[in-house]
């Protein structure tokens, strides 16, 4: 079994940020699940995670919706945002579940929020 404290999902739909985010997680020492869409990320057990990062922005909907789902089945999951969206109701949204960290620009503070809930 996976150790739950240190399997993080990233969904986001490009490529180049889920990649991206991945190996800077991967290089922290935590094992990596990756979904491009609201669709996808419903395989993944919330059991089996410690913590998520999800874009709001995603092809089939938003991030809020794969949180919302992902609560319902474990609701202290941690979860966090990364993403450059600007719609203000969706970010907002977002903020009632965590918090949302500015892709590109805080990959940094992603990586350190996602050490920290990983203790």
């Amino acid at each position: 079994m996976v150790d739950p404290r240190r399997k993080v999902l990233i969904v986001d739909d490009s490529l180049l940020a889920r990649t991206l985010l991945a190996r800077r997680i991967e290089s922290e020492g935590f094992e990596v699940a990756l979904s491009p869409s609201v669709a996808a990320s419903s395989t993944f057990d919330a059991a089996e995670l410690w913590c998520a990062l999800l874009d709001l922005d995603l092809g089939d909907g938003d991030g809020t919706e794969v949180a919302a789902a992902l609560r319902a089945r474990r609701p202290e999951l941690p979860i966090a945002f990364f993403s450059a969206s600007v719609a203000r109701e969706v970010v907002a949204r977002a903020h009632l579940l965590g918090p949302v960290f500015t892709k590109p620009d805080d990959l940094d503070l992603a990586v350190a929020w996602v050490r920290a809930n990983a203790k």
